[in-house]
């Protein structure tokens, strides 16, 4: 894999930007797709409404032609968590020895399905990776320093992927993990929404901190039951992309969780990949029964309207128990 080789990106928001944006450093030949013409237009003018201060570049061939597909050798999904299938079956269809790397972070549905176990089902030939890691789009796009991993099951791929990056402010980390890297980049949007609601309630940085930390817990039990690694919950797809969108106003999830705080009876406040991903990891940690107190705190004030004052009682009056459990 060269800087030769075509790539394009699925999606012309701001995280397909942002990657071709990185990408463009290396002297990479990529392309957008996107399917609205006005903003074909606009990006191939360099005018970005996604990071206005920036004009994009003109080595990124911006287009609406779906066409295209067919000459990729490597197609990165950039659309929102609920288009990933149908993007990654349109992209097959058109270019079947096409390999794939989806970067949307979430479940396929709310039994706690994996997008890669989905796609590794339907083609099993298929080489794809995940994208995931510590990384807001509009901080990539300045050229800001950042880090991520690539997991993938074919270590070529991904240390090529990797090598890709080499010369852009992205940094890529090979993982073998892809089910660790899967499960990270869904469930940390729970607790992102879960320290927005700490915030918005005033609990202090005390329970944030809490939060934070023991849903690195959490996310572990759930990584290992699913079939993945612990130490991913450890890494940069865990506790790296944990601490970013806990710890940051510019997260979508917990601004989510801070203005719901601030006003529950608000139906207006915009829903977030966090919501979706709430109910799939309560479904997980019912059906095996993991030991979730966050998870399910948030759930419960969230879905069943249960007082924080309750919630937090419960969660100080657990039993007394070790910190990690092998």
């Amino acid at each position: 894999m060269t800087t030769s080789d075509k790539i394009i990106f699925y999606g012309g928001g701001a995280w397909g930007q942002a990657l071709a944006i990185a990408l463009s450093n290396c002297n990479a030949k990529s392309s957008i797709l996107v399917s609205d013409k006005k903003r074909m237009e606009s990006l191939n003018n360099g005018i970005t409404k996604c990071f206005p201060d920036i004009i994009f570049p003109k080595n990124i061939y911006v287009s609406n032609d779906k066409s295209i597909l067919r000459e990729a050798d490597i197609v990165f999904i950039t659309t929102q968590s609920f288009r990933v299938q149908d993007a990654v079956n349109e992209v097959i269809s058109s270019n079947p020895n096409v390999k794939i790397i989806l970067t949307s972070k979430g479940f396929a549905n709310d039994k706690g399905e994996l997008f890669s176990e989905i796609i590794s089902k339907k083609y099993p030939n298929l080489t794809y990776g995940i994208l995931t890691g510590p990384t807001f789009a509009s901080e990539v796009a300045k050229n800001l320093p950042s880090a991520a991993i690539i997991a993938s099951d074919s270590e070529i791929f991904s240390k090529n992927v990797s090598t890709l990056f080499s010369n852009s402010c992205l940094r890529l980390y090979p993982s073998d993990d892809v089910i660790g890297a899967s499960v990270s980049g869904a469930i940390k949007n729970i607790f992102a929404i879960g320290t927005g609601i700490s915030d918005g309630l005033k609990l202090g940085e005390n329970a944030k901190s809490a939060i934070i930390t023991r849903g690195i817990a959490e996310l572990s039990q759930i990584i290992l039951k699913l079939g993945g690694k612990k130490e991913t919950a450890f890494g940069l797809a865990g506790i790296g992309d944990m601490f970013l969108t806990c710890s940051s106003p510019t997260s979508r999830n917990m601004k989510y969780g801070l203005d719901l705080a601030q006003n529950k009876n608000n139906k207006n406040i915009p829903l977030v990949e966090g919501l979706y991903a709430l109910k799939s990891a309560k479904y997980l940690s019912d059906l095996y029964k993991l030991d979730t107190p966050i998870i399910n705190s948030i759930f419960d004030y969230i879905y069943n309207n249960k007082s924080i004052d309750k919630i937090i009682l419960c969660l100080l009056n657990r039993p007394i128990g070790i910190e990690f459990k092998n």
